[in-house]
């Protein structure tokens, strides 16, 4: 049996999201790289964070974190780091490896999926 395709009966669709692709830990300045993962991470969620701020959202609002790394190594030292961006809500984590970056020195690259804040009683009158 085939089933009819069923929309969604709610008035109340979800925001869109954002995606803020390929962040990495370059400094701006000179392109090169830090050789330590932390400093990279750290740089490339500093740029992430001020992406969002763009949009009017802040680390609260993303729901995924995509870390592609060529090396694991180190990874744990960012967990404070993470905790400290990330601890209200919880984002759902993913980790990618690769063999290596296009980049000489490049470790990581970061993806953020956030969305706006949707209250769906915004605006509704209570009786």
């Amino acid at each position: 049996m085939i089933l009819p395709l069923m929309e969604e009966n709610t008035p109340f669709p979800p925001p869109a999201e954002i995606q803020i692709r390929h962040l990495t830990g370059a400094d701006p300045q000179t392109g090169s790289f830090s050789p330590e993962l932390f400093a990279q991470i750290r740089r490339a969620l500093g740029a992430g964070m001020t992406r969002l701020a763009e949009q009017g959202m802040t680390a609260e609002n993303v729901t995924r974190i995509i870390f592609t790394l060529s090396t694991t190594d180190g990874f744990n030292t960012c967990f404070p780091l993470l905790n400290d961006l990330f601890s209200q809500t919880c984002p759902a984590t993913t980790l990618r490896l690769v063999n290596e970056f296009s980049q000489p020195g490049q470790l990581v690259a970061i993806d953020l999926i956030a969305q706006p804040v949707h209250d769906p009683c915004h605006g509704l009158e209570t009786v």
